[in-house]
């Protein structure tokens, strides 16, 4: 019983770190919109792999999550 609760609760954890990487990403992303079009500068091209390796990192994330629900499901 205490291993599924513990895994119910990693989910939750899991499911709200994504949700801080997505709000992350899309203020970084349009961080890189106000870089372009009011500073007309260049330093808008080292957020583009901070917000790739975010949102790979959400989608294993998500994955992870999926499996451990799948697993609940079968116990």
């Amino acid at each position: 019983m205490k291993t599924t609760e513990w895994l119910s609760k990693k989910i939750q954890d899991y499911q709200r770190f994504v949700m801080t990487l997505l709000i992350m990403s899309s203020y970084l992303y349009a961080g890189t919109l106000i870089s372009i079009f009011e500073y007309k500068t260049q330093s808008y091209l080292f957020l583009y792999p901070i917000i790739a390796i975010a949102l790979f990192m959400a989608f294993l994330m998500t994955l992870k999550v999926k499996r451990w629900k799948r697993h609940l499901i079968e116990n």
